[in-house]
């Protein structure tokens, strides 16, 4: 009888035609059940336990994909805020030809001038985002009326911008929810031209961020549950927020060039991002469960032997040798599922090595 013991190094699940087709198998004369004629190998015994099949991959404290922040207003950059500032509303995202271009919330983009006289969503846009700063005297609805324009006079006073109770389009912009500034585009005294980023931005919360090679990306899924794990930190759960391509050696950067080579990038957002330790740019430990079986008899995958029609097992026991067939099932942490005949807890198997 001739068989081909099965040596398996990677965890995961392990395609059976790869492995059977690499197999030898028994001899024309062979069964399963049949005393094997070979040395008798180390033993070990099959276990009942809980198989984890998962992944470890590595990340790095930040604050998630860095998006694109544009400019729609030509001119001279005069001012721009220093990379880790957060911009609250009413903040100036920067200065062109000293004058400021402020950020706003809001999910809908300014694509308009907002005068006396316009209405619709975007004016109460607005509106909102002005009576939150402060500002009073106005109805907040969707008409851009006298008494607007004349809190909008009071508003670009204090900004330091001409009173002229008009916004121009670019003088503002809108977010979702405040934003960090992550980089530098351009400079201070670089010109400006509108749609050309001058920075980027990320959100305000410290994150986890994971570049994947091509061949994982099948990994990133939003909502996926992750553990997370920086040095001398206690492990805290984390889910994948944000999935997008890599741009820029991997930096995940949301527009322009240099792309990533085909890698993504993913944002793991902390249950609790105090709980994360570390400073910005340190390593995190990712750890992504792919699946789980309880319960089940197993043994090392270097047990295993592969016979013409499948697997088997060499039991070892007080009657002697022979090779049980075996179903396979997940292959995790060194160990394989097994069922077959007269399987149980504690039974002796052959294992590679001798």
């Amino acid at each position: 009888m001739s068989r081909r013991r099965i040596l398996v190094t990677a965890t995961g699940i392990i395609g059976v035609g790869a492995v059977v087709s690499a197999a030898l198998g028994l001899d024309s004369g062979g069964n399963a059940g049949a005393a094997p004629t070979a040395p008798a190998p180390s033993t070990a015994p099959v276990t009942r336990t809980t198989l984890v099949d998962q992944v470890r991959l590595a990340g790095k404290i930040d604050y998630g994909l860095a998006q694109p922040f544009a400019s729609r207003i030509a001119g001279t950059i005069t001012a721009l805020p220093e990379p880790g500032t957060v911009l609250k509303a009413g903040a100036a995202a920067l200065r062109i030809d000293d004058q400021p271009v402020v950020l706003l919330l809001g999910k809908l983009p300014a694509y308009r001038a907002l005068a006396e006289g316009v209405s619709g969503p975007d004016v109460k846009q607005f509106e909102e985002n002005l009576k939150a700063l402060g500002y009073g005297g106005f109805k907040v609805d969707a008409v851009y009326d006298k008494d607007t324009a004349a809190a909008v006079k009071k508003w670009q006073k204090a900004s330091g911008m001409p009173e002229s109770g008009t916004v121009d389009l670019g003088r503002v912009t809108y977010t979702e929810a405040p934003a960090r500034v992550a980089e530098h585009k351009q400079h201070v005294g670089d010109t400006a031209a509108p749609g050309t980023p001058v920075l980027t931005t990320t959100g305000t919360t410290r994150s986890v961020s994971v570049t994947l090679e091509e061949k994982q990306a099948a990994l990133a899924k939003t909502g996926t549950k992750v553990l997370l794990q920086s040095a001398g930190a206690t492990p805290v759960e984390g889910t994948m927020t944000q999935v997008g391509a890599a741009q820029n050696g991997g930096q995940g950067e949301g527009g322009g060039g240099g792309g990533g080579g085909g890698k993504t990038q993913v944002t793991v957002t902390p249950s609790d991002p105090s709980a994360l330790g570390g400073n910005d740019g340190d390593a995190v430990d990712v750890t992504l469960k792919r699946g789980e079986r309880k319960d089940v008899l197993t043994v090392p995958i270097v047990a295993l032997l592969a016979v013409r029609d499948g697997y088997g097992i060499e039991v070892i026991g007080p009657a002697g040798r022979h090779i049980v067939p075996v179903t396979v099932g997940m292959f995790a942490q060194g160990r394989v599922e097994v069922s077959g005949p007269g399987l149980a807890e504690g039974t002796d198997v052959g294992v590679a090595g001798s």
